[in-house]
């Protein structure tokens, strides 16, 4: 994560717009204001729980987020109080919402996982934000989601007593997932997909496969959501491992999150626990992306052999050993994968907004 401070107009009573990428994903969101040298970067776990207690003691992490909503055009919000990202599993491992338990979850939270975020960086009395959102169907949740997301939302973060900040939030657009990861790869250097023909993109998400067939220029021609789980299928087939729970020793599964942060930090180590599951992970990992694979090729197939480009993005492909199974299915692994959508979606941001200037 690039953690530069993304206003320096704290003292202004109307900063001006921050363009803004908003990647609502089941697993994690994502948030990139800014570019280049002084672009942010934040993401935190799709996860939320709502406070009706007082804590034991104030929570922080850099992938976690607590506010308390105390005015704004969310009304059902007033007086409420929330931990979100790793902060929620923290606090109730097993009882906070999780975003990957079903779409619809996404939307009716989504305002929640963006303040979460917020409340992860340096304080500032305003955030004006110009946002570009995506989300897996936004044909039917663009409505929805910026009745959700949209407006005027006074809250304070990391406790109701501490000071307050504005929250001007404007939608500019909803997007399909996978709109900004296009942008990015086609701005990329060199470009991992040519513009100029047709492109082929697996998006290889937390909860979700995709695939999508875009058209010269950039418009979707085809896009079929997989009936088969994304990372999540893989995370838990691991934590119900037989091996796994053997060495565990309780006769329980595995902890999807202890695993998920073994395969992100590449130690496969299991949490404190004096074991490695690498070779666990080496084998579930085969049969996961070889059964994706091969239903990606059925979906796709009256137009592979048309196309110029054949790319794959998501947080999935980030993970060892998947980029090389990929480059061997004559797929490219975009860099970045995880960030990709986000990263291209607020050069859109900024791009609509140089426009208007």
């Amino acid at each position: 994560m690039i953690a530069t401070q993304p206003m320096s107009a704290e003292n202004s009573q109307c900063p001006l717009l921050i363009p803004t990428g908003v990647d609502t994903g089941a697993g994690l969101v994502k948030i990139v204001f800014g570019s280049g040298a002084s672009q942010t970067r934040v993401r935190t776990p799709s996860k939320v729980l709502e406070i009706r207690e007082e804590l034991h003691d104030n929570l922080s992490s850099p992938e976690g987020g607590h506010f308390f909503y105390h005015d704004g055009d969310r009304k059902d919000l007033i007086g409420r109080e929330f931990l979100t990202g790793t902060l929620a599993n923290w606090k109730a491992p097993t009882t906070h919402i999780k975003l990957s338990d079903d779409p619809a979850l996404k939307v009716e939270y989504s305002l929640h996982t963006l303040l979460g975020a917020l409340a992860t960086l340096p304080y500032q009395p305003h955030w004006n934000l110009h946002l570009i959102l995506s989300i897996h169907n936004a044909k039917i949740f663009k409505e929805l989601l910026t009745t959700k997301i949209a407006g005027v939302h006074t809250v304070s973060f990391g406790g109701k007593n501490n000071s307050t900040s504005q929250i001007n939030l404007t939608v500019a657009r909803v997007l399909p997932e996978g709109a900004g990861s296009y942008s990015y790869c086609v701005a990329a250097n060199p470009p991992l997909i040519d513009r100029t023909g047709t492109a082929i993109a697996l998006d290889l998400g937390t909860s979700t496969v995709i695939a999508t067939v875009f058209a010269p220029g950039g418009s979707i021609i085809h896009r079929q959501v997989l009936e088969v789980g994304g990372c999540i299928d893989l995370l838990s087939a691991i934590a119900t491992d037989s091996e796994l729970i053997k060495i565990l020793g309780t006769g329980k599964s595995g902890s999807v999150e202890t695993i998920r942060i073994g395969i992100e930090n590449t130690t496969f180590g299991y949490g404190t626990r004096d074991f490695n599951f690498r070779s666990i992970y080496a084998r579930h990992l085969k049969a996961w992306l070889r059964d994706r694979l091969r239903l990606v090729a059925k979906e796709i197939e009256e137009w592979r052999d048309a196309s110029q480009s054949f790319v794959a993005w998501g947080g999935g492909v980030e993970m060892p050993g998947v980029s090389k199974m990929l480059a061997d299915k004559k797929i490219v692994a975009v860099s970045n994968g995880s960030w990709a959508n986000a990263i291209g979606l607020q050069r859109m941001s900024s791009g609509i907004l140089g426009r208007t200037k």
